[in-house]
C-alpha cells in the first residue's frame, strides 16, 4: 500500500518527528509493506454493491498489526477470533478502553470504520490515554478517498475528517496527532480491478486465488 496524504493536528507531525522518529518510521514502513491484495476478502451484501469483492477493514487492520507487533506495538493473542492483544485500561465493572497499539508514549489507532469513530479516537480516546499517562501523542491511520470506493458504504475517509479539524479547531486538552491517509499503489489498483472482474464473471476461478472472510455477529463499535 502507499501513503496518500497526512495531516498534522496540533503540530503532531513535527512533535513526533522530533521526539519519536523510530516509532514514526515503524508505522510508515509497515504501511508500505501491507499486502493489500490479501485483504481483498469481503463479498458485499449491500444492495448497491451486492456480490462485489471489497477490501476487508478487519484484514487490513490485522495485516498492519502483524507487521507492527514485530517492533513492539502490540502482542499476538492465542485465540482464533482475536489475533492481537490490544493495550487496555480497565476502569472496573466491565468498563475499559483499548488502543490498537502503544509504543514509547505514542498511541496508534487504525480506523477503517465509520466517521464517528475517527473523531472519537482523536478527540476523546487519545486524550483519555494521555490523562492516564500511557501516551503523549498519537498516530491515526485512515483510508483515503480512493480507498473507500473499494470498501463497504459508511466507511469514512481522510477528506471527511479534515472538516472537523477545520471547523472544530484545537483545544488546550488536545494532544499532537499525525493523521495518515492510505491507499493502493498503481499495481494494486490494476490487480484489484482484475480480481473484481474475475469474481463477477467466474467466481469459482476467483476463489482459487482469494479467500473470503467469514463474518459472524454484529460489527464492533468504538473500543
Amino acid at each position: 500500500m502507499k501513503i496518500v496524504d497526512s495531516y498534522s493536528f496540533k503540530n503532531g507531525k513535527k512533535f513526533i518527528q522530533k521526539n519519536h522518529p523510530e516509532e514514526l518510521n515503524d508505522v510508515l514502513d509497515a504501511i508500505v509493506h501491507i499486502d493489500a491484495i490479501a485483504c481483498l476478502s469481503k463479498e458485499s451484501g449491500e444492495k448497491t454493491m451486492k456480490g462485489k469483492l471489497l477490501f476487508s477493514p478487519r484484514d487490513l487492520n490485522d495485516s498492519l498489526k502483524l507487521i507492527l507487533h514485530q517492533s513492539g506495538w502490540t502482542k499476538k493473542a492465542g485465540g482464533k477470533r482475536k489475533k492481537f492483544i490490544e493495550p487496555r485500561h480497565n476502569f472496573g465493572e466491565g468498563r475499559f478502553r483499548e488502543m490498537d497499539g502503544i509504543k514509547n508514549k505514542v498511541g496508534l489507532e487504525i480506523q477503517l470504520g465509520k466517521y464517528a469513530f475517527m473523531g472519537y479516537d482523536i478527540f476523546s480516546k487519545m486524550i483519555v490515554f494521555k490523562n492516564l499517562g500511557y501516551i503523549e501523542c498519537g498516530i491515526e491511520i485512515v483510508p483515503g478517498q480512493e480507498m473507500i470506493k473499494q470498501m463497504s458504504t459508511g466507511v469514512s475517509s481522510f477528506d471527511q475528517l479534515l472538516v472537523d479539524f477545520k471547523y472544530r479547531g484545537e483545544s488546550n486538552i488536545d494532544i499532537p496527532v499525525l493523521i495518515i491517509s492510505i491507499g493502493l499503489t498503481p499495481k494494486e489498483k490494476r490487480r484489484t480491478a482484475e480480481l473484481q472482474e474475475l469474481f463477477k464473471t467466474d467466481r469459482k476461478e476467483a476463489l482459487k486465488i482469494i479467500k473470503l472472510r467469514e463474518y459472524k455477529g454484529s460489527p464492533p463499535g468504538p473500543k
